[in-house]
């Protein structure tokens, strides 16, 4: 089994390059590298790093559409799989094995962030591995992997994880999210019944904490009663949710609790919807769909199934003014520092 790894390079970015590149030596049979033509700049040493790497590297003018691009880096492919991974991205984990009846495979992509001055991570599942020949990406911005022939093809999940820096500094990202919305407003006005562009825009205008766009957004989206096994179904109901408690809309939030029974498997989903009772002051059953997220190894966000879920248990029953049992669950949250102050708070 031979892995063409696939990537799309932005120059100029050569510290990043040389990481990602360094994190596939042991697992790429070759890596075709998409960048624009060399330009002026003598400070530019994306070719010398390539070249360290034994990359075969293609030249492509940027037109703007990601897809373009994508699908250009997927001519030059001739291993049995492809993988596709950026250069602010890294492979930290590859136990891949294939299978006869699956061709294609999703990834966990670990998305480092900063929230209110806090260091955070948030895993993403992504279709990035798959069979050679029999795939190619549709969408300007936020592009989608879709097969040849448009038949159904489920993905299956194998154990390969990628870290992914490009959104650890909040400025870097809020410029990425207005860049991708000109381009996503471009594709709405050919799909404007296209329930992923919708979706993505909201987006844009969450990571902008612009609550009230991205509701709107997210209701057209919704509207279109979106296939909930496409895998971008979930976080947009997530983060829909967490749009109107952030906008003070709790009540109207309780529409999301309990739309997808299949949802129920993740804690992030069962985690938000205890935060959704939690708002509307149904604490019993809020404290019931925490505890059900840490029964669950499933997650994208770190900590929603373990110490953030017994956090707010905790800070249910301290505010009910059961301080033994605000401590028994402040206790499991680890070395979470809330959580030791409010042990601290309750105890005294």
């Amino acid at each position: 089994m031979n892995i063409s790894v696939a990537m799309i390079i932005k120059r100029g970015e050569e510290k990043d390059l040389r990481r990602c590149l360094s994190s596939l030596k042991d697992i790429a049979f070759e890596i075709i590298a998409v960048t624009s033509p060399p330009n002026d700049d003598t400070s530019d040493e994306t070719e010398r790093v390539l070249a360290q790497f034994n990359a075969k590297t293609f030249y492509f003018a940027w037109t703007g559409d990601f897809s373009q691009a994508r699908n250009e880096s997927l001519k030059y492919a001739t291993g049995d799989y492809v993988l596709v991974i950026d250069t602010d991205e890294y492979v930290k984990k590859f136990n891949f094995k294939p299978e006869d009846d699956v061709n294609a495979y999703r990834i966990i992509r670990e998305n480092e962030y900063t929230d209110s001055d806090m260091a955070l991570v948030n895993n993403e599942r992504l279709n990035r591995l798959f069979r050679n020949g029999l795939f190619h990406y549709e969408g300007r911005v936020h592009e989608q992997l879709v097969p040849n022939d448009k038949t159904e093809c489920p993905a299956k999940y194998t154990d390969v994880v990628i870290g992914h820096t490009g959104y650890a500094d909040p400025s870097v990202m809020l410029e990425k999210s207005r860049l991708y919305r000109e381009g996503l407003f471009k594709m709405l006005l050919t799909s404007p019944d296209d329930p992923y562009v919708l979706f993505q825009i909201g987006r844009t205008y969450y990571v902008e904490k612009d609550y009230g766009n991205a509701i709107t957004y997210f209701e057209k989206a919704l509207e279109l009663d979106p296939d909930p096994e496409l895998e971008y179904v979930e976080l947009l109901l997530e983060t829909y949710g967490y749009a109107l408690l952030n906008h003070k809309e709790p009540e109207k939030a309780m529409a999301v609790f309990g739309v997808y029974d299949e949802f129920s498997r993740f804690a992030d989903y069962l985690f938000l919807c205890g935060l959704i009772l939690m708002n509307n002051a149904r604490f019993d059953e809020a404290i019931e769909e925490f505890l059900k997220a840490t029964r669950t190894n499933r997650f994208s966000v770190q900590g929603v199934n373990s110490y953030l879920a017994y956090y707010n248990c905790g800070v249910i029953r301290e505010c009910l003014g059961d301080r033994t049992g605000a401590i028994e669950y402040y206790s499991k949250c680890g070395n979470y520092p809330p959580a030791e102050d409010a042990i601290k708070r309750c105890s005294g």
